[in-house]
C-alpha cells in the first residue's frame, strides 16, 4: 500500500517540523494513527504529509511572495494568485502546436470542402481545394469521425500553450465566499465555494505510470471542504504553487 509504504519510510529518517525546523522524535512519532507531534510548536502533524514534502508552511512572509505571485488586501477581502507563465514550456508548446496543428489542418480543409460539396454550397475561389476531388458521403463522414481526437489535442496543447504564455490562478477570498480562477485574462474556470466550508489547504503529489511505463508525477494543491475537495495550481511552478497554498490556508483555515 502506497501510504503505509510512505509511512514506513518517514520512520526510517527523522520527521522534520516544518515551523520550528526542530526533529520530532520517535516517541512522538504514530505511523498507524499517521500523526507527528511537535512539542516545541504544540501542533500536530500529518506523518504522511512530513513523509512527502506535502506540509504547507504556515508562517510564510505574505509581504514577499516569489516572482510572478501576489498578495494584496482589498476592502473587501483578499485577492492572491500567480502566473502560470513559463517561456521555454512555452516555446515548445507553441512548436508543437504549429506543427500537430499544421498537419491536421490539411486533413481538416480537405473534410470541409467535401462536407459542403455535399450540401451543394459551392467553395470560394480563395479556398485551397477549391478544385479538389470529391469525396464520398461516407468516407467524408469517417474522416470528420477520425479527425475528431487529433482536432481535441490540438486544441488542448494551443490552449496549454496559452496558459503557459499568459495564464494564471488566482483566488478572490470575499466575506462568506472563494472565488477560484483559472484560465487567460478574462477567460477560464471559476469554481465558487463557502469560506466556512474550508477544512484544510495541503500540497498534493500524485505519481503513476503511463501506457509506456514511464513515470509522471502531478503536484497539485488541494483545498478540503465539506463537500468534494477543490484541486488547482498544477500549472504553477514549484514556489508560486507553495506560497499560494501557505497563504490560502493562513486566510482560510483558522485554529
Amino acid at each position: 500500500m502506497p501510504l503505509l509504504d510512505t509511512l514506513l519510510q518517514a520512520t526510517a529518517t527523522t520527521p522534520v517540523c516544518p515551523r520550528c525546523k526542530r526533529p520530532i522524535p520517535s516517541e512522538d512519532v504514530n505511523v498507524a494513527t499517521d500523526v507527528a507531534f511537535c512539542r516545541a510548536c504544540d501542533i500536530t502533524h500529518r506523518l504522511s504529509a512530513l513523509a512527502t514534502g506535502s506540509v504547507v508552511d504556515e508562517n510564510v512572509d505574505l509581504s514577499r511572495p516569489p516572482g510572478g505571485a501576489w498578495f494584496e488586501r482589498t476592502g473587501d477581502g483578499v485577492v492572491l494568485g500567480a502566473t502560470h507563465r513559463a517561456l521555454g514550456q512555452a516555446f515548445g508548446l507553441l512548436f508543437f502546436s504549429l506543427f500537430w496543428n499544421g498537419v491536421v489542418s490539411v486533413f481538416v480543409l480537405m473534410a470541409t470542402a467535401a462536407t459542403l460539396h455535399h450540401l451543394g454550397i459551392p467553395l470560394p475561389h480563395w479556398f485551397p481545394m477549391s478544385k479538389g476531388t470529391a469525396v464520398p458521403l461516407p468516407l467524408t463522414i469517417f474522416l470528420w469521425l477520425f479527425l475528431t481526437p487529433f482536432i481535441a489535442v490540438g486544441l488542448v496543447v494551443l490552449a496549454t500553450f496559452l496558459s503557459a504564455l499568459a495564464g494564471r490562478t488566482e483566488l478572490r477570498i470575499q466575506r462568506d465566499e472563494v472565488t477560484l480562477f483559472t484560465g487567460v485574462g478574462p477567460v477560464g474556470f471559476r469554481k465558487r465555494f463557502a469560506t466556512t466550508a474550508v477544512r484544510d489547504v495541503r500540497l498534493q503529489e500524485q505519481s503513476w505510470r503511463d501506457n509506456r511505463g514511464t513515470a509522471r508525477q502531478q503536484k497539485s494543491i488541494v483545498i478540503d471542504t465539506d463537500a468534494k475537495p477543490v484541486t488547482f495550481g498544477t500549472m504553477l511552478s514549484e514556489p508560486r504553487r507553495r506560497f499560494i497554498a501557505a497563504a490560502a490556508k493562513k486566510e482560510l483555515v483558522r485554529s
